[in-house]
């Protein structure tokens, strides 16, 4: 056991000369079976060589993903030595290398093994481990493969919707982003996610977040409320939006009335909505925002082919909402 983590001491040295990194790509295997040791100064070194591989480029990422046991070696070493912050930054480390190497294989394996543990990871007391996770769950979300897995099989959105009460604006942009990604699925016609979005509670602190005068933040939660609004099930509920996002529509970001209109198109568009929607003065809101933005030939559109034809009549909702 001595020599043990006396080589792999060596090896963490060897790992930091790029002219040596590469060909320590080549013996993960032995590397990896010590990820999971009881020993946490060995657990560490461990993923801080295979951070240091991955970082080395994509192949080298891939190798180390695909290996046998890679992703439960850092699911087994959370759970046993989770109480210490060494085994948290080194679990960060080396996720953050392999979601950023830029290969699909690697972003679709941490996300089916490793997305609760970044979520608690998002959730400690450390504010920097909070916003390295942030991130990562961010890179994560983009992909639509991920979003399912991540709620399907981990409740990701309903993990995050309590985060949005941070006072920390770079935090409030993250996770908002994070849902509205999350909630902009491909299968969005069948409001998987966006419903969840809903089930979460998301709702009232999207509306307070949408007033931000955060220019991110408020276009980030104005997004979200947008890619909630996909799923009709939300409408009822979503009512009490209305005000937030005409107000959006008056005088939002340019970016966010854009969402602001794709959500209340949407609302516009059932029965039950869209009649609150004309007593509070949608079509007068919508029209000035055209006329003071004729050169916003998408956000025209919207409000001219969508939001003022499905206040007069049952129209077509706008199911998936781009990012900005």
């Amino acid at each position: 056991k001595g020599l043990r983590g006396v080589a792999i001491k060596a090896t963490e040295k060897a790992a930091m000369i790029p002219e040596l990194v590469g060909g320590l790509s080549k013996m993960t295997g032995p590397i990896l079976g010590s990820v999971a040791s009881d020993d946490l100064n060995e657990s560490v070194s461990s993923m801080r060589i295979l951070e240091m591989i991955a970082q080395s480029g994509v192949v080298a990422a891939e190798d180390i993903c695909l290996s046998e046991g890679c992703m439960q070696s850092i699911v087994s070493a959370a759970e046993k030595h989770r109480k210490t912050t060494d085994i948290r930054g080194a679990i960060a480390g080396l996720v953050e290398a392999l979601v950023n190497s830029g290969s699909d294989d690697c972003q679709i394996l941490v996300a089916h093994h490793v997305t609760p543990i970044i979520v608690a990871l998002a959730k400690t007391n450390d504010v920097e481990l909070q916003m390295r996770a942030l991130k990562i769950l961010r890179k994560l979300s983009v992909v639509g493969v991920n979003k399912f897995i991540m709620q399907k099989s981990y409740n990701a959105i309903h993990e995050l919707v309590p985060l949005l009460a941070r006072q920390d604006t770079a935090h409030q942009a993250l996770v908002s982003e994070i849902l509205a990604h999350m909630a902009s699925t491909d299968n969005a016609f069948y409001g998987e996610n966006a419903k969840a979005l809903g089930e979460a509670r998301a709702l009232k602190p999207l509306m307070v977040l949408a007033k931000s005068r955060d220019s991110i933040v408020h276009r980030n939660a104005t997004w979200a409320l947008a890619s909630m609004s996909a799923c009709e099930k939300n409408h009822v509920p979503m009512r009490a939006c209305i005000d937030t996002l005409l107000m959006v529509v008056e005088r939002g970001t340019p970016v966010a009335q854009r969402y602001a209109v794709m959500a209340v198109s949407n609302m516009a568009a059932t029965d039950r909505t869209r009649e609150l929607l004309k007593e509070k003065g949608a079509e007068g809101i919508l029209r000035k925002c055209a006329h003071n933005n004729s050169g916003d030939r998408m956000l025209t559109d919207l409000i001219h082919k969508t939001a003022l034809h499905n206040l007069k009549r049952s129209g077509t909702q706008v199911f998936n909402i781009p990012p900005p």
